[in-house]
């Protein structure tokens, strides 16, 4: 069974070293969070946590998704390299396009872009974006970015963009495969109907059972249930044997986990160091041949 690893608010240094450590124990794909801003005044209603705190705060270090899995990239070999998920409508989609294709190519091939639509309103106003827009702009986003990443020549005249005839002359060596987050019916469509996979949220087994069986039902609908799709799942509760036969009987077969939330915030380098390899110890992952 795969196992994955989402970090976010490390200290910009630990990325290396941490990731290099994952892909020599043998995890599968790091997944980076993405926020571009913390507001100091939001509104907590994050919504995969009871009372809506996502249990950040504005001092928080955040760091570039794209950058970072570039850096990663030199200094990693096989494990795959996503952001889970980056807020597609806070960026312009040429400059995404531009990105995570070159990380393709520097990466050779591991790279994969997991999308979201957001949840904080006062980042978005920070960014000058509309929030209530959030849904259409990242649908015609991802338009865009296959239109770019044919590497034929392309226009487009949508609600959210709107361009001539322009050819992305580098596209990826190999599809980067779109994941999409969330679990909301509009991420649950999105999903079935233009990803390559879904990014479960911080629930339980039996609400990712839920969501896992309607996209499969939207998939078939939509006459896309042949297609490879992955269901990255998130794995909650204990780190134990009989927590992974839970989700492994329940059909749900790549599970992604947190490894350093019972950590406190002033944890050191070493501290999660030893708590990534007690992770892989517990979950059995097996080192790469």
């Amino acid at each position: 069974m795969p196992f994955s690893i989402q970090l976010f608010g490390l200290p910009p240094h630990e990325y290396g070293p941490l990731v290099e450590h994952a892909d020599a124990l043998g995890f599968h794909t790091v997944w980076l969070a993405d926020h571009v801003i913390t507001p100091l005044r939001f509104r907590r209603v994050y919504p995969y946590k009871p009372g809506g705190d996502p249990g950040y705060r504005p001092d928080t270090p955040l760091a570039d998704v794209a950058v970072t899995l570039a850096y990663l990239a030199a200094r990693t070999g096989r494990i795959r390299l996503g952001s889970g998920v980056l807020i597609l409508p806070l960026r312009n989609p040429f400059h995404v396009a531009q990105a995570w294709a070159t990380l393709q190519h520097l990466s050779g091939g591991r790279a994969v872009l997991g999308v979201g639509s957001g949840w904080m309103a006062e980042e978005f106003d920070a960014l000058g974006e509309d929030f209530a827009a959030r849904g259409t702009r990242l649908d015609e986003a991802l338009d865009v970015l296959g239109g770019l990443w044919s590497g034929a020549p392309v226009a487009h005249q949508g609600r959210h963009f709107a361009f001539p005839e322009v050819r992305f002359a580098a596209p990826p060596p190999v599809p980067v495969p779109i994941v999409v987050g969330g679990h909301a019916p509009p991420a649950l469509r999105r999903a079935a109907h233009r990803a390559d996979g879904w990014f479960g949220p911080d629930v339980d087994l039996a609400t990712s059972l839920r969501l896992t069986r309607r996209i499969d039902e939207l998939r078939e609908r939509a006459g896309r249930g042949d297609l490879p799709f992955t269901h990255y799942v998130r794995l909650v509760g204990d780190l134990a044997p009989a927590t992974v036969a839970a989700y492994r009987e329940a059909g749900l077969d790549h599970l992604v986990f947190s490894p350093f939330t019972r950590l406190p915030r002033d944890a050191s380098l070493a501290d999660r160091i030893v708590a990534l390899d007690a992770a892989a110890d517990r979950l059995a992952v097996a080192e790469p041949s």
